[in-house]
């Protein structure tokens, strides 16, 4: 019994930090059961103690995980069906991951958003939950974007606008997702992002490979120093951009929470949406 508490114990531990919780937490009960009883019945008692050990660490990292698993299920689109068309396909919140990336200057909460459903999603809405050290939930709060596509197997980020507000002293949150139905009213692929930093603004340019008309897009700009979270800006148009066209977008520069301009050495250009 020690020696499948400890291997029960093993897989527990090393699957809790992917998606499938529901049998993380299965198996490491029954490692967690197995092991008491082998060190109740001295059989392989240092296997059982091992497995015990390895499925209590599992399950503390299934329940401090704040990623989203609320289940909420939906309709995603697949970039090919096969025969060059979109398709649709049944998408889950429990395959979008949600975690923290930093706080910047200005105070903003900036979050990490990754599909690894198998078709593009798009969010109607992220909130964060944030708590204090004793975990009494202390406020709610939306991300500034909502409606964000994301194809699939793909990231985005996100953020909670800093302004009037310390999120530093939270050290604790908590991460779900809404889904929107999917429509013909966005863009999912085909939208190539090329940008140019112009020494006063990033220029960013969008192709609009798609065979519609793209009346208004979103893009999202986050900058580095020394590889940390300084700044994120968005960048907005509403230009009419046809098919094979590009729309351009220049994004500000980020400031402090004293609005100074903040130094950063690298950036990057995240897809947030278009409207058809």
């Amino acid at each position: 019994m020690g020696i499948a508490s400890m291997i029960l114990g093993i897989l527990s531990f090393l699957i809790s930090f992917t998606l499938f919780a529901d049998l993380s937490l299965i198996l490491g009960v029954l490692s967690a059961v197995l092991g008491i009883i082998a060190i109740v019945k001295k059989n392989g008692k240092g296997f059982g103690i091992a497995g015990v050990v390895l499925s209590v660490l599992a399950i503390i990292i299934l329940f401090s995980n704040p990623t989203n698993t609320d289940g909420q299920t939906g309709t995603g689109i697949t970039t090919d069906s096969g025969n060059g068309n979109p398709s649709r396909v049944s998408v889950s919140t429990q395959n979008v991951v949600i975690e923290k990336v930093g706080i910047t200057k200005a105070g903003d909460f900036v979050i990490k958003v990754t599909n690894n459903n198998d078709g593009a999603v798009c969010l109607s809405s992220i909130s964060t939950v944030y708590k204090d050290t004793s975990g009494n939930f202390m406020e709610k709060v939306e991300a500034g974007d909502g409606f964000i596509c994301i194809p699939a197997k793909s990231s985005t980020l996100a953020y909670n606008w800093g302004y009037d507000k310390d999120f530093t002293k939270y050290p604790n949150y908590e991460f779900s997702c809404e889904l929107a139905n999917i429509s013909d009213s966005f863009v999912y692929d085909n939208i190539d992002i090329t940008s140019n930093n112009t020494g006063k603004q990033i220029a960013v340019t969008l192709k609009n490979n798609t065979d519609k008309t793209i009346n208004d897009c979103r893009v999202l700009v986050a900058y580095y120093q020394n590889n940390e979270i300084v700044g994120v800006e968005t960048g907005y148009s509403s230009d009419t951009t046809s098919a094979g066209a590009s729309a351009y977008i220049n994004v500000d520069y980020p400031d402090d929470s004293n609005y100074k301009e903040v130094s950063f050495d690298k950036y990057e250009v995240y897809y947030i949406n278009a409207g058809i």
